[in-house]
């Protein structure tokens, strides 16, 4: 790149930069004008300090946290290509009907004490029957009563209704990932549409219930796509907007798919922050495959402000201290526990 080009780039970043500080809005041109940015140039390290000082200026110095249960596994009868819950795919992941009321709450009760504050019940599926609704709904309802957690829900797909209820019982935030792009997404998913998720979505909207959704980067899916499905999530501005990095599972379709850059994948999330100012962007799955602890602190650093604590559905994260411990060599400050947990432990939102 000449001088010349360089210093457009340059130019332009601080443009769009101070646009979004004021209130204002990056088109798509121009974020793919910074999505091509080329990796670990002076332009790849501007647009990340950019990321990360709109990142300071929209959003508290606490990060966003939170932990999840896999409480319904390996029983979904849809085939999105990454799932290792897919019934379709022989992936030898552990099978369980809807957990225990109990077994739910003492869970999140442990995560608490660990120093989580906010708790994310998960099932796999399309969507739960009435009974299994009723179960979790009794769940939030004990965790709303014995606990300080902030409770979120990923339950598949959604009525008014039900909508209402969770809301009533406690729940404060829903998770339904778009995943990609809609172009990409037949790629992926053919058992139901984008339409059936962007609908899930205006569920949630109109139900006042507050929103997470994001995606997995790392599919196959080009940069377009990966700008594309941050803009296909704008009208809903999501509280919180999960970016997950393909961890390949085997026995999945996307089992043998080729390890993304990590320059690559950060750059996105940059990217994003531009697009998406206000949202807690939460580094999730995948974070400690594709990243590691050196590129999960750029990221941290560089328009990233979350980060999902504790394991996954299927797969194990890091020891919760150590992220925590990440997060404070980052410059986020922890948010001190209004009752003490266990010896030394910081609390985490």
């Amino acid at each position: 790149m000449t001088n010349s080009a360089r210093q457009d780039t340059l130019s332009l970043l601080e443009e769009i930069k101070l646009r979004v500080l004021g209130g204002g809005e990056i088109q798509f041109d121009e974020a793919m004008k910074l999505a091509d940015i080329e990796n670990e140039s002076p332009e790849f390290r501007a647009l990340l300090e950019a990321a990360r000082e709109i990142t300071i200026n929209f959003n508290s110095d606490e990060p966003g946290l939170c932990s999840l249960i896999n409480a319904k596994s390996y029983l979904c009868a849809e085939d999105c290509g990454f799932c290792s819950q897919s019934v379709r795919f022989d992936t030898r992941v552990n099978r369980y009907k809807l957990m225990s009321v109990h077994e739910v709450v003492d869970a999140a009760k442990a995560f608490e004490k660990k120093g989580t504050q906010n708790f994310c019940i998960v099932t796999s599926g399309g969507e739960l029957d009435d009974a299994e609704f009723e179960q979790i709904l009794e769940m939030y309802k004990r965790l709303q009563a014995e606990t300080k957690l902030k409770l979120d829900g990923s339950l598949g797909f959604l009525t008014p209704e039900r909508v209402r209820r969770l809301k009533e019982a406690g729940v404060r935030r829903f998770n339904n990932n778009l995943q990609s792009s809609r172009e990409f997404y037949p790629r992926i998913v053919s058992t139901h549409t984008y339409d059936k998720r962007i609908e899930t979505l205006k569920m949630l909207q109109d139900g006042n219930m507050e929103i997470c959704s994001g995606g997995i980067l790392g599919m196959g899916e080009t940069r377009e796509d990966r700008i594309k499905l941050a803009f296909e999530l704008k009208p809903y501005a999501p509280h919180c907007l999960p970016m997950n990095i393909l961890n390949p599972r085997p026995g999945t379709p996307l089992e043998n798919q080729e390890k993304p850059d990590p320059l690559e994948m950060i750059k996105t999330i940059a990217v994003y922050r531009f697009i998406h100012p206000r949202s807690n962007i939460k580094l999730a799955g995948g974070r400690e495959l594709n990243l590691g602890e050196k590129y999960q602190e750029m990221s941290l650093l560089g328009g990233a402000n979350g980060l999902i604590l504790g394991g996954y559905l299927t797969t194990d994260g890091n020891p919760i201290q150590a992220d925590l411990e990440m997060l404070q060599r980052t410059g986020f400050q922890l948010p001190k526990a209004k009752d003490k947990t266990q010896a030394g432990q910081p609390a985490a939102s």
